[in-house]
């Protein structure tokens, strides 16, 4: 088959090579003397040569001295030019024609007693030619082509489509005019480029260069597998497919629909392929994927079987039950959904192809059951009907707000929650809850008329019993609204603010020894407002009262916090002497302006006197103008037996003790701190 030839030279090239045969390489002698005549002297040089580079068969022009001397000529490659093949133009030019096996080198030239050696190489202008490929069908694989043209010896690679480079080292065989090459397994149809290799051969300093790439005119045609049958279609996930058709020795891997690919082969020949169907394979072609990567699709779909025949069993049947589910190719079920619901069915262990089991969600309604394969197919049974609850009576139809109501009837644990007069109570304040009973309690003073039950399922369907309406009347109990202070110091005053508290006949506090403390002091108490004072062994921490009715009746108060009366803000040992300040650390959080600073101490004995000043902000600045001694200076006198001294602490005293760093600052003589506390 002829190919078009493309040769190196472009455009450029060309107009290089016409410019090149006007340019001449200079040479050098072996052994030069310097002559200001460039063509005088009696020895024989070479002062230049072109053009270069140069076709073969084209003449090259030689520039020197005394070149009638000349006996041959010397090229690269090939045989000595002597004789009547060496054209004597005159004494300082000679020509030659280049014969075709000519190699890139230097020129030298010969005398009878001297031989001179160019510096340059000669190079040559060598049009890489494609004139034919044969065959151009082939198998990957196994078929060797042959590439015919010119200066095919230069070439390095041939590199098939799609990227696919076969190197010099691997080629069948290579000449000038052809090269032998296997086709690669991986290789598809299209041009073929012959490459002479610039960017895979460094040169002499060891760059790389830009590669010279012919194309082929034609088409290299590779063969690839084809499909002619599959069966069985439809075919069950798992199951084994048999495919038929040509040259699946060139086949590497299989796709199914879904993109699901597998090279897990149950056999494979050249022409049939047995493959399980992979589990999550879905409708659609089969794909054959060469080792080139080029996939070939079958004629026909392959359908993936769904499961048939579908019943289920119980109809109606109850949220959180088992439902059965029979039929054919149940196996191939991955989840099961009912409407409804937010989430999958657990399928339960022990199902076959023709019957599962599932947990029926507590959320299903109403409608049909969808099972999923994993090849994302689906099947849905007929309408599924739910078990609703119902309601056979009521303990009382008359109550007090916050008193308990008993309903009675049947699949009552499918209830979430019940709706009264408006308001909807959630399970999960049912004082208790069984298949055939509800009782509650979590109904509010507030919940006051007459309506109907409506029960509300956990799969969001409505129940209304209105065979007998439920009359709630407001109670004639305390209601507490507020308790304040939070926290309230012991031994302080305590206000609750409510309705009907003139009914309150006593108040008990948690105290510290796990029982309650009866308070026996009080301020005002009217139907709106109880004043009571903390027992100094109540309870410290956050708390509930308990309100006792004059009918006996206890009533829990809101939740409130009692600290201490003192709280310690440093304990320890500190003696204080010499004047040399003394600093004890307090936490300024810890104080409220208008408590009471508390120091207890004691004094040294023997000590030749006793005083003290605590100093803020400054050296010798009376912290409170407190200061005491035993003598001298105006001061109050220790006698040498006080433990204790108090004072009222202000704003500027608490920002002071802050600026000293969180700390009292001591400075005195004869006395050792040994606690600093706050008390209201």
């Amino acid at each position: 088959m002829k190919m078009k030839k493309y040769r190196l030279s472009t455009l450029l090239n060309v107009s290089l090579i016409i410019v090149s045969c006007f340019v001449f390489i200079t040479s050098c002698v072996k052994e030069y003397v310097a002559d200001t005549n460039q063509l005088g002297g009696g020895e024989v040089t070479l002062k230049s040569f072109g053009p270069s580079p140069i076709q073969r068969g084209a003449e090259l022009r030689i520039i020197g001295t005394n070149l009638d001397q000349v006996t041959s000529v010397v090229l690269q490659g090939t045989a000595e030019i002597t004789g009547n093949a060496i054209k004597r133009i005159s004494s300082t030019e000679i020509r030659v024609m280049v014969p075709q096996d000519a190699e890139p080198g230097v020129i030298t030239i010969k005398s009878s007693n001297k031989e001179v050696t160019s510096v340059t190489p000669l190079t040559f202008n060598e049009p890489i030619l494609i004139n034919s490929i044969s065959p151009l069908t082939v198998k990957p694989g196994t078929d060797v082509i042959t590439i015919e043209g010119d200066y095919l010896n230069l070439i390095e690679e041939i590199i098939f489509t799609d990227d696919v480079h076969v190197l010099k080292a691997d080629f069948k065989s290579q000449s000038r005019e052809a090269i032998e090459v296997a086709v690669p397994i991986k290789a598809q149809s299209g041009k073929i480029i012959v490459s002479n290799g610039a960017d895979i051969i460094p040169d002499a300093s060891g760059n790389v260069g830009i590669p010279i790439w012919v194309y082929s005119d034609d088409e290299l045609m590779v063969t690839l597998p084809a499909i002619t049958k599959i069966s069985p279609n439809p075919v069950k996930a798992g199951g084994l497919l048999t495919i038929e058709g040509t040259y699946f020795d060139l086949v590497d891997s299989l796709a199914f629909g879904g993109d699901i690919g597998t090279r897990s082969f149950v056999s494979k020949t050249a022409t049939q392929i047995q493959v399980n169907v992979p589990a999550t394979a879905a409708d659609g072609l089969v794909k054959l994927i060469a080792f080139s990567g080029v996939p070939v699709e079958s004629a026909d779909s392959l359908i993936l079987v769904v499961p048939t025949n579908i019943s289920i069993d119980p109809n109606p049947v109850k949220n959180g039950a088992t439902l059965t589910i029979k039929g054919t190719d149940l196996d191939l079920v991955s989840s099961v959904v009912f409407t409804g619901s937010s989430s999958n069915a657990t399928i339960l262990s022990g199902g076959t192809a023709t019957q599962i089991q599932v947990t029926v969600p507590m959320d299903a309604a109403d409608g049909v059951v969808t099972l999923n394969t994993k090849a994302n197919k689906s099947v849905q049974s007929a309408a599924l009907a739910f078990i609703k609850p119902t309601v056979t009576g009521i303990d009382a139809t008359s109550i007090i707000a916050g008193d308990k109501l008993t309903i009675t009837g049947t699949d009552l644990d499918l209830v979430a929650a019940i709706k009264l007069l408006g308001n909807t109570f959630d399970a999960t304040n049912f004082v208790s809850q069984t298949a055939t009973q509800i009782v509650i309690q979590s109904l509010t003073s507030n919940l006051t008329g007459t309506g109907d039950l409506t029960l509300i399922t956990t799969n969001g369907s409505q129940v209304k019993y209105d065979d007998q309406q439920v009359t709630i009347s407001t109670p004639n109990i305390p209601a507490v609204t507020s308790v304040t202070p939070s926290p309230v110091t012991l031994g302080n005053m305590l206000t609750i603010v409510g309705t009907k508290l003139n009914l309150v006949e006593s108040i008990e506090f948690p105290n510290n020894s796990g029982g309650t403390t009866k308070a026996t002091q009080y301020g005002s108490r009217t139907e709106t407002l109880i004043e009571v004072y903390v027992p100094l062994d109540a309870k410290i921490g956050t708390v509930t009262v308990t309100m006792n009715a004059y009918d006996g009746t206890p009533y829990t108060s809101p939740s409130f916090a009692i600290k201490a009366v003192e709280t310690d803000l440093w304990t320890g040992s500190l003696e204080v002497s010499g004047w040399a300040p003394s600093y004890v650390p307090v936490d300024p959080s810890m104080m409220t302006a208008g408590e009471t600073l508390g120091i207890d101490f004691t004094c040294v004995p023997g000590a030749d006197y006793w005083q003290v000043e605590i100093m803020v902000g400054g050296w010798w600045t009376d912290f409170e103008n407190w200061a005491a001694s035993n003598g001298g200076d105006n001061q109050p006198h220790f006698t040498g037996v006080e433990t204790n001294v108090q004072f009222v602490i202000t704003q500027t005293d608490i920002d002071g003790i802050t600026a000293e760093g969180s700390a009292l600052n001591f400075a005195g003589n004869g006395l050792i701190i040994t606690r600093v506390y706050v008390k209201d």
